[in-house]
């Protein structure tokens, strides 16, 4: 029995597709590269996203990584007053806080960052933990999934995870979770498929589901 639902944000609770889309391919027409379609981003999309960068046509070797990694962050802070909650969110939080279970977000946001939209979505009374990484790169949060655990003094097996990517499968593997992904992020369903994991295309499923 699942006693903790540990929580991606960008992509499974924050509809922030569309800007994070829109952010790269303005660095993309910036440096005379074709832009990416939806289709196209949710093909290459990975942690660390320094990979999902070379395959979005950035050159590495004319420029640091960093660079467009500090650009991506500084256009995405422009327009995230624009993205909200999927519908079903507060919802579907509502209802797994009164059923007992302990919510948290784990994300590979920068943690003063996260905590901030967290708060700003009205959200963030719904979590007994909000962790994020220490910086901008996205390198992974495989090893802020282990902390986690220590820090909060928790059983894995009773931990069920809710995430959009691929890499959110990978952490529960690593950190010893189940895991649940969701089509409405990042990730197209087909690469989400090859996990062999239960698979929800709206957030609500899980009130059937647990």
């Amino acid at each position: 029995m699942f006693k903790t639902i540990i929580w991606d944000w960008n992509g499974t609770l924050l509809d922030d597709l569309d800007l994070s889309l829109n952010s790269v391919n303005i660095l993309l027409e910036e440096r005379n590269l074709p832009i990416l379609s939806v289709e196209r981003y949710k093909d290459i999309f990975r942690f660390p996203v320094i990979e999902y960068y070379k395959d979005a046509g950035f050159d590495f070797e004319k420029e640091p990584f960093e660079v467009p990694a500090k650009q991506y962050v500084r256009i995405y802070r422009e327009g995230v007053s624009s993205v909200r909650l999927f519908p079903d969110v507060v919802d579907t939080l509502t209802y797994l806080k009164e059923q007992g279970y302990r919510l948290i977000v784990l994300s590979a946001m920068r943690d003063d960052n996260l905590k901030l939209m967290i708060e700003y979505a009205g959200i963030a009374h719904f979590f007994d933990g909000i962790f994020g990484i220490k910086d901008n790169y996205a390198r992974e949060k495989i090893s802020l999934g282990k902390q986690l655990v220590s820090d909060l003094n928790l059983n894995p097996s009773e931990c069920l995870m809710v995430g959009d990517t691929l890499h959110d499968a990978e952490v529960s593997e690593h950190c010893g979770f189940n895991c649940i992904l969701y089509t409405g992020g990042h990730v197209s369903r087909q690469r989400l498929e090859t996990k062999n994991l239960r698979i929800i295309d709206r957030l609500s499923e899980l009130k059937d589901i647990l």
